[in-house]
C-alpha cells in the first residue's frame, strides 16, 4: 500500500500531524517498522495518541542505544569529533548534561514500549554508579521480556576510580532464564557478581568481560555449564585464573601481564586467542595449556617479548593467527610454531611495527623444513619487503605443497615480480592477491 504524497497539498505544522494520523493502522506499523525501535518513540512522542498506542505494540528484535561519543579529553574538559576539528571543548558538566539527557531518552523508550519480548538490548555511552538505579531498571525490564543479548559498555574518558564503575547487579529478575549472551565492558564485575552470572543464568553459551577492575581471582566452573564462549579481556586487576566449563569452545584472554591461569577441565575447547604483551612467554602458555594444545583447531597468539621454544605438536591446529613485531628475527622464530602444525589450513601473519622493544632471541635453528602438504591459505599483513620477511615468505612457499593463494598486504612494489616469479617457480598453482 502506497503511502499519500504529502507534498501535493500545503498544510501548517498542525494539518500534516491531523492528516498523517488519519492513515490506516498498517501503513502507520510500516512507517514505523523502517526506524530503529530506539527512535521510533522520538518520532512519535510529538504525534497522536493513536501514534504512540501503535509504537508500544509494535514488535522488535532489540535496542541499541548508543550516540556519537567524544574521542580525547584535557583536564577536565573533553572534545568531540566534531568539536575536535573546531578546537572546541566540552566541559565535564555539559557531559553530565549529555548523561542526564541519555538517560531520559533510554527511560522513555524502555518504559513507554508495550511489547512482549526484546531480543537484544544494548547500551554504550558515558555512565557509571551515578545511574545505577536506572540501569538496573532497564536490565530489569529487558530480562522481564525475556532478553537473549544483553551488552553494556560505560567507557569513561576521565580517570575512574573502580568503585566508581557502575556495578553489574546480582538479582535473579524474572526472566533471567533466558538469556545466553552477556557482554559487560567498562562495567563493575566482581569475583562474587561473576560466580552469580554463572550460577543463576542457566541458559548463558557466551560471557564476555572486558576492562572489569574488581575482577581479582575469576572462576569459571560447574558441571552444568552451557557456557561455550569466554572472553576476559583488559582486566588489569586479576591474579588468577580458574576454568572448569565441560562445553567451553572458545577461550580468549588479553591482558597486559602474564598471570596463572588454570584449565582443570575442558573437553571441548577448540579455539584459544592469547596475548600478554608485556611479558609474553610461550614456554609459559604451554605449560598452563599442555594437555589441551593437540586439541585446538584455531589459534590466536600475540608475539611479543617472548622466546620461542620447540614446541609440542598441534595435531588438530587448522587455523592459526600470529601477532608479531617487526624486530630482530623474530619471523623466522615462527618457523618452529609451523613446523609444530603439520595440518594446518590457514596461516595468517600481521606484523606490527614496534621499534621500542627488544627482542634478545637467538636466531632459530636451521633444521631441515618438513612440507606441509595441508596448508593452501597463507596471509600476511604489514608486508614491508624486508629481507626477514621475504626470508620467512620463500619459507611458506617452499614447505607449503599444495598451496592455493597467497594474501599480501603491504608495500610490494620492488617485491611483486621477484614474489610472483617464485610463486610460479614453487607453486605454479597458487594464486598470488596483493592489497
Amino acid at each position: 500500500m502506497e503511502v499519500p504524497n504529502s507534498k501535493m497539498v500545503k498544510h501548517d505544522g498542525n494539518n500534516r500531524r491531523d492528516r498523517i494520523s488519519e492513515l490506516p493502522d498498517d501503513v502507520l506499523m510500516g512507517i514505523l517498522s523502517f526506524l530503529p525501535p530506539e527512535e521510533a518513540v522520538l518520532k512519535t512522542s510529538f504525534l497522536s495518541h493513536r501514534w504512540k498506542q501503535l509504537w508500544e505494540s509494535l514488535p522488535v528484535s532489540g535496542f541499541n542505544f548508543r550516540v556519537p561519543m567524544p574521542v580525547c579529553c584535557r583536564g577536565g574538559h573533553v572534545k568531540n569529533l566534531k568539536d575536535l576539528r573546531d578546537g572546541k571543548y566540552i566541559t565535564v558538566e555539559d557531559m553530565k548534561r549529555e548523561c542526564s539527557k541519555f538517560v531520559e531518552w533510554v527511560n522513555n523508550v524502555m518504559i513507554s514500549h508495550q511489547g512482549s519480548t526484546i531480543d537484544e538490548l544494548r547500551v554504550r555511552f558515558y555512565l557509571d554508579k551515578d545511574s545505577q538505579r536506572y540501569i538496573d531498571k532497564w536490565i530489569e525490564i529487558a530480562m522481564r521480556k525475556q532478553v537473549k543479548k544483553l551488552e553494556l559498555d560505560f567507557p569513561s574518558l576521565l580517570h575512574r576510580p573502580s568503585n566508581a564503575f557502575y556495578p553489574f547487579p546480582q538479582e535473579c529478575f524474572p526472566g533471567i532464564e533466558f538469556l545466553t549472551s552477556l557482554c559487560l565492558v567498562n562495567v563493575g564485575v566482581s569475583d562474587e557478581a561473576m560466580e552469580f552470572v554463572l550460577s543463576n543464568y542457566p541458559m548463558l553459551e557466551t560471557l564476555h568481560l572486558r576492562n572489569s577492575p574488581l575482577l581479582i581471582h575469576p572462576k569459571v566452573s560447574g558441571s552444568s555449564l552451557r557456557l561455550k564462549h569466554l572472553n576476559i579481556s583488559h582486566s588489569e586487576s586479576i591474579q588468577t585464573i580458574e576454568i572448569s566449563a565441560p562445553n567451553l569452545v572458545s577461550f580468549e584472554y588479553h591482558k597486559l601481564r602474564k598471570v596463572p591461569f588454570h584449565i582443570w577441565y575442558a573437553p571441548k575447547l577448540t579455539e584459544l586467542d592469547y596475548s600478554n604483551w608485556l611479558d609474553f612467554n610461550i614456554a609459559y602458555l604451554v605449560s598452563q595449556l599442555y594437555n589441551y594444545l593437540p586439541q585446538l583447531v584455531t589459534l590466536r597468539l600475540s608475539l611479543f617479548l617472548m622466546d620461542l621454544p620447540r614446541f609440542p605438536k598441534f595435531t588438530s591446529l587448522r587455523n592459526l593467527t600470529c601477532i608479531t613485531a617487526r624486530i630482530d628475527n623474530r619471523l623466522l622464530l615462527l618457523k618452529s610454531l609451523i613446523q609444530a602444525s603439520p595440518f594446518l589450513h590457514k596461516f595468517k601473519l600481521l606484523i606490527k611495527d614496534h621499534k621500542e622493544f627488544k627482542s634478545g632471541i637467538e636466531e632459530a635453528g636451521k633444521e631441515e623444513a618438513q612440507p606441509n602438504k595441508y596448508l593452501k591459505e597463507v596471509e600476511i599483513v604489514g608486508f614491508l619487503g624486508q629481507s626477514v620477511e621475504v626470508e620467512f615468505v620463500t619459507y611458506l612457499l617452499k614447505i607449503a605443497i599444495k598451496l592455493e593463494k597467497i594474501v599480501i598486504h603491504g608495500k610490494l612494489e620492488r617485491m611483486t615480480q621477484n614474489l610472483a616469479h617464485q610463486l610460479m617457480k614453487n607453486r605454479p598453482g597458487a594464486e598470488l592477491v596483493q592489497l
